[in-house]
Order: structure tokens, then sequence, then C-alpha cells
């Protein structure tokens, strides 16, 4: 009976000592890895506070092993402008978020503010800010009440998004600031103070690489003079590139 007794009585310690080790995993999970203090790196266009937001959108997110296993292992929502976000801990209280931003390729004029947009034509972003480098885009034709944040913009021919990508990528290259670019004609045109240069559709690297040393030599030869320049039918085999005076 002793001997039944005494195991029964380790069994009892062993299941006290279990139990006692799970309930401070617990306390240890629930109180040291609190969230606390939320560091974010990357973003240009998305505040801090905005992203801090998101990451604690749900009541979950107060612990920080829970933020960090769901950026990790599930394919948690993001905001429409970030393209990823890796979370890290600095410390067991101290989150580290890494945001990957979406590229825009334009933003134009939408309920008093301006929506930006990326090279698929999804609307990321509605900000009533100008950001820098970004392409503001004329002539883009869409129906207002159908458009949301995190949804295709509802355009008649999305095809007209690749031109503006494939543009916008090579100004970059180039090192060129339009003032505006428009593609209401069926084709694009960009715009550097009074020059409308009129780019066409396709051939876009072949056609900007030529702006800046033309548009340098109108300012030598017109200066402040407005006017056209034609790069609608440029290839790399022609002799010469059209410049019609405005008026």
């Amino acid at each position: 009976m002793k001997k039944k007794k005494n195991k029964k009585r380790k069994v009892w310690r062993f299941v006290l000592a279990f139990l006692g080790a799970v309930a401070a995993i617990v306390l240890i999970v629930v109180f040291l890895f609190r969230t606390k203090t939320i560091e974010v790196e990357g973003n240009s266009y998305y505040s801090d506070n905005t992203i801090t937001t998101w990451i604690q959108n749900d009541d979950l997110s107060v612990n920080t092993l829970y933020v960090l296993a769901k950026y990790a292992l599930t394919d948690a929502e993001l905001p429409a402008g970030v393209e990823h976000l890796q979370v890290s801990l600095k410390n067991p209280w101290t989150l580290r978020v890494q945001v990957e931003e979406k590229e825009m390729a334009g933003y134009v004029s939408f309920d008093d503010a301006y929506l930006y947009f990326d090279g698929e034509g999804t609307a990321i972003l509605k900000s009533k800010k100008v950001i820098e480098g970004v392409p503001y885009i004329e002539g883009l034709t869409f129906d207002a009440s159908k458009t949301a944040v995190g949804e295709p913009l509802p355009v008649e021919d999305d095809g007209i998004f690749e031109n503006i990508v494939d543009v916008s990528k090579n100004l970059k290259k180039y090192s060129l600031t339009p003032d505006r670019l428009s593609c209401a004609e069926g084709d694009i045109r960009i715009y550097f103070g009074v020059v409308e240069v009129i780019l066409g559709d396709g051939n876009y690297e072949e056609k900007l690489q030529q702006v800046e040393p033309i548009l340098q030599k109108l300012s030598e030869l017109y200066p402040d003079t407005a006017g056209t320049l034609h790069l609608e039918n440029y290839t790399t085999e022609s002799e010469s590139i059209r410049f019609v005076p405005a008026g």
C-alpha cells in the first residue's frame, strides 16, 4: 500500500511541477512579451503612426510573440501600398518592423485629395500630400463612384498603366522630372515648364534618352519659348526631331 501511495505522490508532484512550469511560461509570455514599443523602418510615404496602428489592429497584438508569428507564419493582410512587412524582436517588449513599400507609378486628383496607384493600376494610397518623384497623371478617365483604395482603378483600357510604368521607369533612369504627365489623347505626353513632349506609344527608353540634351539646346536657341517637341515617331534611325513653337 505504501508503494502505491508513494507512486501516486510522485505522479501528483510531477503533475503539479508540470502545471507550475506551464503557468510560469504563460506568465512570462503574457507579461514579459507585452508590446510596449514598435520601431518602424524603411517607410517613406506611410507614417510611422500608420504602420504602428496597422500592426496593432487586433486585440492579440498586445503580445510581441503573437505579432511575430502573425507576420512570419501567416498570410497577414497588409496596407494597400505595402509590398512586405518583416517583423522581428529587438527585445521581448519591442518590435522592429521593416517596411517594403510598393513603387508608385503615378497619381491623380480624387475626392479633394490625390490618389496614388501602382504599376498594375491598383489604388494604394489617398493623401493630400504630393510625394516627390511620383508623376501627376492628367487625362486618366475612371469611374470615381467605383474607386477605392486597394482596388484597381476602374478605367476602360487598363493597358495604359503598362505605358505609364514604362515611362516612369525611364524618367527615373534618365533623371528627368516633368511637371506632369498626360495620357488624355491616347498617347503619353510629358511637360517641362512651357515645353510639351509628345512620346506617342512605345519605344519610351529611346525617346526619353533624347529629352535632356534637346531641352538644353532649346533653352539656348529658344529661351522661355513655349512649344511642342515631337518624339512620337522617333526611332534610332531618325535624322531630326521636330520642335514646333506655340502660336
